[in-house]
């Protein structure tokens, strides 16, 4: 991994394509967190073990994020994230531009999948009675809706109840619902690892299957498959292009792009990427769980 900041007790060292220079402690609050809203600031270039395809460029946005999982972008620019720790060290964290890192929910085991709806952010925790956790951000009242076996993949149907995917061997697709007496209704069962998920405009449940290295799609009860041949592929995203996403959460692992039949390798020699989340002005984030940091990704500016 190339360091992006090396940080002192009072002074903080931020290293640019063509240098490196000097500033205080608290010009620089938390690392690299300052990129998250300007994204015309340069930290690093991808350089070291990661390889961009020929069209795309990413840079380390920030860094020293144990457990980083799973992301969402909020229309204020900033982006919220899972830290995937257990015994309780698990949570939620906020990184606002230029401002240090805000817990949001803590005390959480193993926090994994992540969705945010207005005021609500949505949890889910991958352990054995996990629990699907519904967090109102403008009160700070936490409601668990669900507990399930290992749920990771989180989405909203459009009458508001939510899609969730159960990360275990013999793994099911569940409607858990926010109100009511029934909880949770059993969609699909008989998955090898179900892990994200993301339902499209046509209502397809798209997901990952990790058991089998597949995307799978559901809809009125059909089951289709996507693509085929992945290393373990665990979280997926649909852009606003309505492109797939696709991060393989294996030690050399790959984040790739799907449209219109074509696989593109968009970033490879990853380790255990995770999240992913679209922000402004074509901007992908992407969580890369085992150097514990988050990439900014863009496409290349034509010449």
């Amino acid at each position: 991994m190339v360091p992006g900041f090396f940080s002192g007790d009072f002074l903080v060292k931020l290293k640019f394509h063509g240098g490196s220079t000097i500033l205080p402690r608290h010009i620089v609050p938390i690392l690299a967190y300052t990129v998250i809203a300007a994204n015309t600031v340069s930290v690093v270039a991808g350089t070291g073990d990661v390889a961009a395809g020929s069209e795309w460029e990413y840079r380390v946005a920030a860094e020293n994020l144990p457990g980083i999982d799973n992301l969402c972008y909020s229309p204020d620019g900033s982006l919220y994230a899972t830290q995937e720790l257990g015994h309780g060290a698990g949570r939620v964290i906020k990184l606002p531009g230029g401002n240090e890192f805000n817990v949001i929910v803590p005390g959480l085991n193993r926090p994994d999948g992540l969705l945010l709806r207005g005021n609500y952010l949505f949890i889910t925790e991958e352990i054995p009675g996990g629990r699907v956790i519904e967090y109102d951000i403008s009160t700070n009242k936490l409601r668990v809706l669900a507990t399930l076996r290992f749920p990771e993949g989180i989405d909203m149907l459009p009458d508001g109840d939510l899609i969730v995917s159960e990360d275990a061997m013999n793994g099911r697709l569940l409607r858990v619902r926010r109100y009511g007496d029934q909880a949770v209704e059993v969609l699909l069962g008989g998955l090898n690892r179900p892990e994200g998920l993301v339902l499209s405009q046509d209502g397809e449940v798209i997901f990952a299957e990790a058991g089998t290295g597949r995307v799978l799609a559901f809809k009125n009860g059909k089951l289709s498959v996507v693509l085929h041949d992945l290393d373990e592929p665990d979280q997926i995203e649909i852009a606003p292009d309505g492109a797939l996403w696709i991060a393989e959460d294996v030690s050399n692992g790959r984040l790739l792009r799907f449209k219109d039949g074509a696989l593109e390798t968009v970033l490879s020699g990853l380790q255990s990427p995770q999240g992913i989340a679209f922000g402004a002005d074509g901007v992908i984030w992407l969580a890369e769980q085992g150097r514990q940091r988050i990439l900014l990704i863009r496409r290349k500016a034509l010449p």
